[in-house]
């Protein structure tokens, strides 16, 4: 998961505008794989994609549902709600009455999909693939706590039938809508146990998101829509008129999607953040961590291995100051390396996402006053650690890193940036073989971090080790993802060639 979104978020103020992603760069993203959805291999592979409320597979994937039936997939839409909230306000439509509503809408989008994918089949001379609903009737704003009973339906529905490809589409899990992030943690777990891929698809990250500043979705990649796929996805987001027009002139009736919020899913084009099959990132450090931490007292043998005492002595021994007022170790584990450093530190906060190994790290640290252990999976819980903008002199990043997927990493070290003063330290450590079923090693969290441009301090290299410390500077806002490859210019030539309003 990323860093937790902006909570004062509401779809009733102006958000980010179209002009200021498309100048950023989002039209230039990388493509997907184009293995995923080939032609000869349609007729194997199942396509599951979970919505929250009606409108959200037409608003973030319709495009990808297209395609996927075109080339002959299968696609299954786990329906969690009917969506009779979207109006809390309306004194004129009941909620029953608008869930109804919905519903209905829901079928027509759904008809529109599928026969756009069978015009393009038919003109490629394939079969279509088919298009089945499983609704779950879960109350609309409760999603949050019904995530194992969606992993459920999520896991059964992939597990039924033949062995087949598997993809799985769901909402970001940081998209800001407690719904929408429930549903997109669900079905990242229901993905993972079954080795599917793991496509995650925003829709109000693109609302309240900054493109300079949440800059995770550089890491995304894009799928760009045949003129019949973008066809049939105008038309399915425009079946859901209860979203899109006002349901009467009454107060509390205006539309849920604002004419400039549209714009964001009228490109030529869908964005993904994409997990690969089988492997997991930090929304499963929780689960995986307390296993690990219950199995063992010390299952990294951190205070028996010379190996691991001599690494932390050495980064101890690295650091450039004797003495720093306040520090952050992300990754505190059992509490060792926490222990050294506090002697070193005023104060230092500690955070894991293991409640498990807090409760071994409370045990280490009796006494130490001057610690603050902070349950949190970061970067998402990063408003946890409350720490303001300059407050810190050092952080450690220490074997944690490649626990992250490319994105996280990367938010991570851009929050870790703005937290620390600009002559404040960033510390990384980790162990350079192999990390199975993880998304990155050793060697790519350091060479992410190097894209920078801070100024390295001090670095040690072994066969098994990498440390590097890095002096913060003053340009906090720098950040390691790639540079979008599309220009402000580029940009602006693809705006001008957008789809007509003909459909609105």
């Amino acid at each position: 998961m990323i860093g937790a979104a902006q909570p004062a978020f509401t779809h009733l103020r102006g958000g980010t505008p179209e002009a200021a992603w498309l100048e950023a760069g989002v039209t230039g993203l990388p493509n997907l794989d184009p293995e995923l959805f080939a032609p000869d291999r349609g007729a194997e592979t199942l396509l599951l994609v979970g919505a929250a409320h009606p409108d959200d597979e037409s608003l973030g994937a319709a495009g990808l549902v297209v395609s996927a039936l075109a080339v002959g997939a299968d696609v299954s839409v786990l329906l969690c709600t009917r969506g009779e909230a979207s109006h809390p306000g309306s004194q004129s439509v009941s909620k029953q009455r608008l869930g109804e509503l919905r519903r209905a809408e829901f079928e027509v989008a759904l008809r529109e999909l599928h026969e756009g994918a069978a015009v393009i089949a038919r003109q490629a001379g394939r079969a279509v693939g088919r298009l089945d609903l499983t609704e779950l009737r879960l109350a609309d704003g409760q999603l949050s706590s019904a995530v194992d009973e969606i992993v459920a339906a999520a896991g059964s529905r992939l597990r039924d039938g033949p062995e087949r490809r598997l993809v799985v589409a769901a909402p970001y899990r940081r998209d800001g809508h407690a719904d929408h992030d429930a549903v997109g943690e669900a079905l990242a777990r229901a993905a993972l146990g079954t080795g599917a891929v793991l496509l995650e698809f925003p829709i109000w990250f693109w609302h309240w998101a900054d493109p300079v500043t949440d800059t995770e979705w550089r890491h995304w990649r894009s799928l760009p829509l045949a003129r019949e796929a973008a066809q049939a996805k105008d038309r399915a987001i425009f079946a859901h008129a209860s979203q899109v027009r006002p349901l009467s002139d009454a107060a509390g009736d205006e539309p849920v999607l604002s004419h400039a919020h549209l714009q964001h899913f009228r490109r030529d084009l869908e964005v993904f953040r994409v997990t690969a099959s089988a492997t997991r990132d930090s929304g499963s450090a929780r689960w995986a961590f307390d296993e690990v931490h219950a199995a063992a007292v010390d299952p990294w043998e951190l205070r028996s291995s010379w190996y691991e005492r001599r690494k932390l002595d050495v980064l101890l021994a690295m650091l450039p100051a004797e003495r720093y007022e306040r520090a952050l170790e992300i990754g505190c584990s059992i509490g060792e390396s926490t222990s050294k450093l506090a002697g070193r530190c005023s104060r230092i906060l500690a955070a894991d996402a293991s409640p498990e190994a807090l409760r071994l790290a409370e045990e280490r640290l009796t006494g130490s006053e001057h610690v603050e252990l902070v349950l949190a999976t970061l970067p998402r819980d990063w408003a946890a650690l409350d720490v303001a903008d300059g407050q810190l002199d050092l952080v450690v990043l220490s074997e944690t890193g490649y626990y992250l997927a490319e994105d996280e990493l990367c938010e991570l070290i851009a929050r870790s940036r703005r937290a620390l003063a600009p002559a404040g330290v960033l510390v990384l450590c980790h162990w350079r073989g192999p990390i199975v079923g993880w998304p990155l090693d050793g060697d790519r969290v350091h060479s992410l971090t190097a894209r920078l441009g801070m100024r390295r301090l001090a670095s040690y290299s072994q066969e098994e080790t990498l440390i590097d410390i890095y002096e913060n500077g003053n340009d906090a806002g720098s950040s390691c993802f790639a540079s979008p490859s599309m220009t402000a210019t580029a940009a602006s030539d693809v705006d001008s060639g957008r789809r007509s309003e003909e459909s609105s």
